[in-house]
């Protein structure tokens, strides 16, 4: 055995004597010996400060993170879709609704009292021109 693997052993040893000492100390010698070490209120405060710290920290990264993608989404240019006449837009929606080949998956649109309005078919339009159904100009492709 040499000096590192004896020192070892030794170290082990001492590790399970404090080990069984530590687990025939009652419940309230336990808290005893902590209490003489240290001021137990001020570690609990410690602690609580240290997580909510870390929690806020969480909260603001997260809050700084989606003001970003936010910020990116506002500045992302529209696409001319958006300056196509009414009643071309309402075409292209027409179109996607009823020609089942033409997307993935069928179009359905929301039932309402009346007409789409125009910024609900610009949302629908910018859609189709992220999936790549439409180009910037609203032809299918």
């Amino acid at each position: 055995m040499n000096k590192s693997s004896d020192a070892r052993a030794k170290l082990d040893r001492l590790d399970e004597a404090l080990a069984k000492d530590l687990d025939t100390l009652s419940d309230e010698e336990l808290f005893g010996e902590i209490a003489a070490e240290s001021d137990i209120e001020k570690t609990v405060n410690h602690m609580r400060h240290l997580v909510e710290t870390a929690i806020a920290e969480a909260g603001r990264r997260r809050l700084a993170k989606a003001r970003q993608a936010y910020k990116a989404l506002a500045e992302r240019p529209r696409s001319k879709v958006s300056q196509l006449p009414l009643g071309r837009k309402k075409e292209l929606v027409v179109h996607f609704a009823h020609n089942a080949g033409a997307l993935p998956e069928r179009l359905t649109l929301a039932a309402r009292n009346e007409d789409n309005s125009e910024a609900d078919l610009d949302g629908l339009l910018e859609d189709l021109v992220e999936l790549g159904v439409i180009d910037d100009e609203g032809n299918p492709r």
